[in-house]
């Protein structure tokens, strides 16, 4: 899963520079503390209505975590590729660097790492996050890593997600990813609302939920 460094949900990707997404590993904490509290009252349940209880919240648990994972992936869409390219502004030295691009419904994520990672006597190991999530505004994440004076090729991918780039990705990618994640929360909101149902006797209702 995204959380080991794969892309979601069950897809085989290039890893990210951190091995564990700290926003997916709460959700999957979660979500496993609840799966061992329910794993511990099972021997409490009398007759085949265990087996009957088991699977229906082990299913239901496992979809919620699905949900929200997805939601919080920043791996819809990924990039990766091995490049000579210039490290700094006015600086004619080149680098031999992997950079990685990984894209959610909130925002891009832009990974540097060198090969090796020690070159020009620095250490190029970089993982850039710039968001547009509501709330956020990227032009504003990207004016501050002007500031910070981040390498070109980190530069460079975000700046072509800009609102004013003329590569249009900035309304693209945003939008779609307004939208996705609107339909995800909906989604969540089903499926609290099936587990209520399932809970009472409306099972009929909780499944089409």
């Amino acid at each position: 899963m995204a959380a080991l460094g794969h892309t979601l949900p069950f897809y085989t990707g290039t890893k990210p520079t951190f091995p564990m997404d700290t926003t997916l590993a709460v959700i999957i904490t979660i979500f496993l503390t609840a799966l061992v509290t329910f794993i511990i009252i099972l021997p409490g349940i009398r007759g085949k209505t265990r087996l009957f209880w088991l699977l229906r919240v082990v299913t239901s648990l496992f979809i919620g975590a699905v949900i929200l994972a997805v939601n919080f992936s920043s791996e819809w869409s990924v990039g990766h590729v091995n490049a000579n390219t210039t490290y700094k502004a006015f600086s004619p030295k080149w680098v031999s660097v992997d950079v990685g691009l990984q894209i959610g419904l909130g925002g891009v994520n832009i990974t540097l790492t060198g090969t090796p990672v020690q070159q020009l006597n620095e250490t190029i190991n970089y993982n850039e996050a710039f968001a547009w999530r509501l709330g956020r505004s990227y032009a504003e994440e990207y004016a501050k890593a002007l500031e910070k004076g981040l390498p070109d090729p980190v530069l460079y991918l975000a700046e072509k997600f800009t609102p004013r780039s003329p590569c249009g990705l900035y309304n693209q990618y945003r939008l779609a990813g307004h939208y996705a994640s609107a339909m995800l929360w909906v989604a969540f909101l089903c499926w609290l609302l099936a587990n209520v149902m399932l809970s009472m006797p409306v099972l009929v209702y909780g499944g089409h939920m």
